[in-house]
């Protein structure tokens, strides 16, 4: 849990040192995420170094804001770091700290680091100005977690002793007072800053980063999907802990006019993300717990409150017991994620579960920096924060590259399903062809055999039964004719029906046709004429084209026998979507109406049913017209 401004109590500097690698190596056991890294932060003396001169540190305190130069007495011995809350309780201000090495004649260059002070500070070597912050007044700079490096030479360095003068602007509330200070061999002063330097500063900024992608990232997810809310919190509680660490790197109380404002907000952030980190944490495990949730945003309201309405001279504390609040609720949520993910193994909880130890275990270390139970002024759970986001991204990567493996494999499923399903339509398709086909021959058949019975099988019926009725009275030439309508029939029945491939252009059927009915008309004295058109090309299947002929030969049969004409008009054309026939004589004509009509017209009617077809019948003596019009398959 970090709380930036925080500077321990006074210690040895090397005491300080030694205590922070154990610190470091103690979390770097518990996580192998970020061990190297902290490794790294982590300062070592190189075997063989130098000895580095021993700096005699003194403190005194200033008579005002505005001070230029120390006070000449009142000076008191210290041990860096140092933090004068204990010793000037309450005292914001100006402090002086003097610090005196002797420096090797042999040695004409050397490095000085300063890890921090806080807040704001001036620097002089031996009565000469190497550094000034901005601001030396409210609103301070905020220096606190800024390190400083100088390479120091002649004339500014200079044998024998050196004197180093460090003001220090700093406010009581906020552990004013000055960090661990060291001079020794430029490379490993360079190298020690290097190392300060990344930890304070390039991984804040490189966190603040990540924040901001990782933020923006689950934002759009929850955008895209608003039913999974654990995103929406996630992408919340990502952006207030993103203003939260800005601390970090702050270097101005902006836009506030004072350090206790900001540090109101700073912990007012932490109260509200501590909220939303609970909603995300429940949402994440599936889980809604009304009153707890509630409370949980009624204690943040309250302590929000407070921080704001709070005097200044107590804000201190209400700062401490507010932040104590935030930092618990956090390790309370941390500590009820793993349980639930520990007793709950499908939970989603259970992958980030390595990633929320590391940052309960970072939030207890840095509630003890806090408190100053570890005497240290370095803040890990910034940088474990961002190991949380790393964890939620690689889950959701897993997650995403988990759901590709799923639809590639229902891709794969959908498309053995897809073949599967193809191979038995096109079984049940060839089948069901197969089964017309055999319908339509069936049908054809059939057709061909009603053809024969009404045609052909009722003529030899007929003419059977003359011949046994009175076979001495036929002649021979009639006895011929009865032959030679029998074989018309059949030449109309091969006609219609003889092909292989089924199915003729009606053109070609009518010649054979028109030359036997003209014929038979002519030598009876019936001019008869033919007016075809569009049917050269036409293709009707057999049944049609048979019925049709039966349809023409009956309404020709018709006015051989009964019309005692001398002319007949017919006309077959294709117009459009329809064929249109039409048989017109000019005889005596009958009644249309008439119930008691021949076989002949039974046979017309029956027919055009047949065809599909619309049958018109006019008839007046001097003129009989028989028109069919049927609709042709597009």
């Amino acid at each position: 849990m970090p709380h930036q401004e925080h500077l321990p109590q006074a210690r040895r500097q090397f005491a300080h040192r030694s205590r922070l690698r154990s610190a470091k190596a103690w979390l770097a056991a518990l996580t192998g995420a970020v061990v190297l890294l902290l490794l790294a932060a982590c300062p070592a003396i190189a075997a063989g170094e130098t000895a580095a001169p021993t700096l005699r540190a003194e403190a005194v305190r200033g008579t005002g804001w505005n001070d230029t130069a120390p006070p000449a007495e009142g000076w008191t011995p210290v041990a860096l770091p140092d933090s004068w809350a204990t010793r000037w309780p309450g005292f914001d201000g100006v402090v002086w700290y003097r610090l005196t090495w002797e420096q090797p004649e042999q040695l004409r260059e050397a490095g000085l680091l300063l890890n921090y002070l806080n807040m704001a500070g001036e620097v002089s070597l031996n009565g000469t100005t190497i550094s000034r912050d901005e601001s030396l007044v409210e609103p301070l700079t905020r220096a606190w977690n800024t390190p400083r490096y100088w390479l120091l030479a002649p004339p500014l360095l200079k044998p024998g002793t050196n004197t180093l003068l460090v003001r220090v602007s700093g406010l009581a509330p906020y552990q004013a007072g000055l960090g661990p200070v060291e001079v020794g061999e430029p490379a490993a002063m360079q190298s020690r800053f290097e190392r300060e330097r990344l930890v304070r500063r390039d991984l804040q900024v490189l966190g603040l980063a990540v924040s901001a992608a990782v933020s923006a990232f689950f934002a759009a997810w929850w955008w895209l999907r608003r039913r999974e809310t654990a995103y929406g919190w996630f992408a919340v509680m990502s952006v207030l802990w993103l203003l939260f660490a800005y601390n970090q790197i702050a270097t101005s109380p902006w836009p506030f006019s004072s350090n206790h404002h900001w540090q109101a907000l700073n912990t007012s952030l932490l109260l509200v993300f501590s909220v939303s980190y609970l909603l995300f944490v429940l949402r994440y495990c599936g889980r809604r717990l009304p009153r707890l949730e509630g409370a949980a945003a009624l204690v943040a309201l309250a302590g929000v409150l407070d921080l704001w309405l709070a005097p200044e001279p107590s804000l201190a504390v209400h700062r401490a017991i507010w932040t104590l609040v935030g930092g618990l609720t956090i390790i309370a949520v941390n500590s009820y994620a793993l349980v639930y993910g520990w007793r709950h193994r499908g939970s989603p909880v259970r992958s980030i579960a390595p990633f929320m130890a590391i940052s309960a275990v970072t939030g207890a270390h840095d509630l003890l920096v806090f408190t100053q139970v570890i005497d240290s002024n370095v803040y890990y759970t910034n940088m474990s924060s961002y190991v949380l986001l790393l964890g939620m991204a690689l889950t959701q990567a897993a997650r995403f590259a988990q759901s590709l493996r799923r639809i590639e494999n229902f891709n794969t499923e959908l498309i053995e399903e897809v073949n599967a399903a193809k191979a038995e339509l096109a079984a049940t398709l060839a089948q069901q062809h197969a089964l017309e086909l055999a319908h339509a021959r069936i049908g054809e058949r059939v057709n061909l055999v009603s053809d024969l019975h009404d045609g052909l099988g009722g003529m030899l019926v007929g003419s059977i039964a003359t011949l046994e009725r009175k076979p001495e009275n036929l002649s021979a030439p009639e006895l011929l004719a009865m032959l030679k309508r029998l074989r018309d029939d059949l030449r109309l029945i091969i006609d219609a029906t003889g092909h292989d491939h089924g199915a003729r252009a009606l053109g070609e059927l009518l010649v054979p046709m028109r030359h036997r009915s003209a014929q038979l008309l002519d030598a009876n004295g019936i001019d008869c004429r033919w007016q075809v058109s569009g049917i050269e090309t036409l293709e009707l299947p057999p049944s049609q084209s048979l019925d049709l002929m039966r349809f023409l030969q009956e309404a020709l049969t018709n006015v051989l026998k009964h019309s005692a004409s001398r002319r007949v008009d017919v006309t077959v054309e294709r117009a459009g979507a329809e064929l249109q026939l039409s048989v017109r004589d000019d005889g005596r004509g009958f009644a249309v109406d008439d119930q008691t009509a021949g076989a002949g017209l039974r046979n017309l009617r029956t027919r055009a049913r047949r065809l599909g077809a619309e049958l018109h019948l006019q008839s007046r003596p001097g003129e009989t017209r028989v028109a069919l019009r049927m609709p042709l398959a597009t």
